[in-house]
């Protein structure tokens, strides 16, 4: 009987497992039946939205990729749909595709200004609901413009406009600070928390729209028309309701701890202008509670580089070195109050999470604190900032004073 028992139990052992060898053709696409989104563009339209996809072309890919010149057409293609939900524009593209979009890599979602001022919550909702994208790609706003614009834009040194935006965007947060990198996940984080205000990146467009979309775009030297990353927009909850200009965009990513490097310049007590690059920093954030009331303190250290001096400015000395090092001090500290008292009195929003930390550090104090919706105003904010110089370059002195008549 045992016998019998122990040859039925191993007759059904390869049926038990065949399941999990099959489980990988579960809900299978094939690679040509799939057409893959890179940009998503999202814009305010009269009854619901203006949805734009940004398809990559797989034949100008493979053409590039083989070694040849990418293919003889253009690599991407834009389809657009006006639609109640965002969810009914997938739907729909199988209308005019014979492939159904697969939103796995998206790389940029550009939402439209009016559609930004009236709010994004209920717009990311179909996104971060959804199984099918990774949420590390990089939102932005097209400012002055429409998202379905930006998209159309054809780039000349990446043929993928989508990577263009990707790649430029990440490129630019660090190395000059007057952008910020922002994932989907990133700003539904700041719209959930307490004492805290997300931004996002603004996208401009210079030049014609529709020329931008031409072919002739990408085979001129100088392009009829441009995508340029230009600003940074203030939002309360899920509406924005402003812009920081550059110079308060660096001071914020300083205040906030996301500076990577930055230049800057200005002129030493012997008039030279004197070029700054910070190559490492770090901003620690801290909240102290004095007589009950909170107190946020930010310390810079900063290592950096002088890269141009304009002026026949000596720096062969250790006093020199140590007036740069002050000089570049002040500057960084005088950045951050600049932004601070910039958003604060324009905007009052706290972008800069000073409400997170008191939340973190004290829950019931900042439960009376957020009772007052202008805390930011009286919040005292205390600046500090270390810097020192690793490298002057290869010249200790200008040339210029052995410049001969």
């Amino acid at each position: 009987m045992r016998k019998r028992m122990a040859k039925v139990l191993a007759a059904c052992i390869p049926l038990l497992l065949l399941p999990m060898l099959l489980s990988g053709c579960w809900e299978r696409k094939e690679l040509n039946e799939l057409a893959f989104v890179l940009g998503l563009g999202l814009d305010k339209a009269e009854d619901g939205y203006k949805v734009s996809m940004q398809v990559v072309i797989p034949s100008s890919i493979i053409s590039q990729s083989a070694g040849g010149s990418g293919g003889s057409g253009v690599p991407v293609v834009l389809y657009t749909f006006k639609v109640k939900t965002i969810y009914e524009s997938l739907r729909k593209f199988n209308l005019v595709s014979s492939r159904s979009p697969y939103m796995g890599h998206i790389r940029v979602l550009v939402v439209g200004e009016e559609l930004a001022r009236e709010g994004l919550a209920e717009t990311l909702d179909v996104l971060k609901r959804s199984r099918e994208p990774r949420m590390d790609f990089y939102v932005m706003v097209a400012r002055k413009t429409t998202a379905e614009n930006v998209l159309k834009v054809l780039t000349p040194l990446d043929r993928l406009p989508a990577n263009k935006l990707f790649n430029s965007l990440d490129k630019s947060y660090q190395i000059s600070s007057k952008t910020v990198a922002v994932t989907v996940d990133d700003f539904i984080e700041d719209l959930i928390y307490e004492g805290t205000n997300p931004v996002l990146t603004g996208v401009e467009l210079l030049g014609d729209p529709e020329a931008g979309g031409d072919k002739a775009n990408v085979e001129r030297t100088n392009p009829d028309t441009r995508l340029h990353y230009k600003s940074v927009a203030i939002f309360r909850r899920d509406k924005l309701i402003g812009w920081m200009d550059d110079a308060v965009t660096v001071g914020y990513n300083y205040v906030i701890d996301n500076v990577t490097k930055n230049t800057g310049y200005f002129k030493d007590k012997n008039g030279s202008l004197v070029v700054m690059e910070a190559l490492t920093t770090t901003t620690k954030r801290k909240v102290k509670f004095i007589d009950g009331k909170p107190h946020i303190y930010l310390s810079v250290e900063a290592l950096c580089n002088v890269q141009e001096i304009e002026g026949p400015d000596k720096i062969d000395t250790e006093s020199k070195i140590h007036e740069l090092e002050l000089k570049t001090q002040e500057r960084i500290v005088q950045r951050m109050e600049a932004a601070v008292k910039n958003i604060t009195e324009r905007y009052n929003a706290d972008v800069f999470g000073f409400g997170q930390l008191i939340y973190r550090k004290s829950p019931k104090i900042w439960s009376s604190v957020k009772e007052n919706d202008e805390y930011l105003k009286s919040l005292p904010v205390h600046y500090k900032a270390a810097v020192t110089i690793n490298r002057i370059g290869t010249i200790d002195n200008s040339f210029i004073d052995e410049i001969k008549e």
